[in-house]
């Protein structure tokens, strides 16, 4: 890499900031000394997060299964076959998208994400009803559930569930389920839609590697600028409790 070895130090950084990605300036970090030096400096980090953050391209709107293993890992996408699928699983989008392309079953350690039961859990996945869970049920009612709802994912203190008939994505807090109090909002407006939303913010958190005591100010302007591209992408994400908290989760 001759050209970028003999690069004056500020245009080396006018190069990290054309970038599309921050993978991309992880790769270019380990490509030579100078380049590694200047990633390495964590105020020099931020600014290159939040140029790249601020200029990337919109995320895409329809990840394939090549966007999905690629991001995620091919070993860690969770794509079932039809028989996989529960009956009461109607949503149409929904089916198509886990048969067509699948869902991550990861573990994000760094938002506090965790969906590999995905692939633990034997046979399809659980049909919880979804009136009891969201406070909509009487407790003197025990007619049998029509409405279903199914755990995609979730982190130490909430679960994320999807509608059976209409693939809305939820926030449901468990301790609110005594006091009609579990559905906490939408989180996403799909299931493709939150696949995408959990890299952009992963992608960063573990990308970063940022100590933010040493840095609080320039941490916070480069995940105020991710929450906005987030929101560009999927407006849920604006006043929504589950992703504020996980914001929260890695200051």
């Amino acid at each position: 890499m001759p050209s970028i070895l003999g690069l004056p130090p500020e245009l080396a950084l006018w190069v990290y900031h054309r970038l599309d990605s921050i993978t991309d300036a992880v790769h270019l970090a380990g490509s030579c000394r100078k380049l590694h030096n200047i990633w390495s400096r964590q105020q020099d980090r931020l600014k290159i997060a939040h140029s790249i953050i601020t200029h990337a391209p919109r995320p895409t709107l329809r990840p394939n299964k090549n966007w999905m293993a690629t991001h995620f890992g091919v070993d860690w996408v969770w794509q079932p076959q039809e028989p996989d699928l529960p009956v009461n699983l109607t949503d149409e989008t929904t089916r198509a998208f886990l048969l067509d392309v699948g869902f991550p079953a990861v573990k994000l350690k760094v938002i506090g994400w965790d969906s590999t039961h995905l692939k633990k859990d034997d046979g399809p996945l659980e049909a919880w009803d979804a009136d009891e869970l969201y406070g909509l049920r009487y407790p003197d009612d025990d007619s049998p559930p029509d409405n279903f709802a199914f755990l995609f994912g979730s982190t130490d203190e909430w679960m994320v569930m999807v509608g059976g008939e209409d693939g809305a994505v939820v926030h449901y807090d468990p301790d609110g389920w005594d006091h009609a109090d579990g559905y906490q909002g939408l989180v996403a407006t799909s299931l493709l839609h939150l696949a995408v939303l959990l890299w952009m913010l992963a992608d960063v958190a573990q990308r970063l590697q940022i100590t933010p005591d040493e840095e609080e100010e320039a941490w916070q302007v480069v995940l105020s600028t991710l929450k906005e591209r987030m929101i560009e992408y999927d407006d849920c994400v604006e006043g929504s409790k589950f992703w504020d908290g996980m914001f929260e989760s890695i200051v």
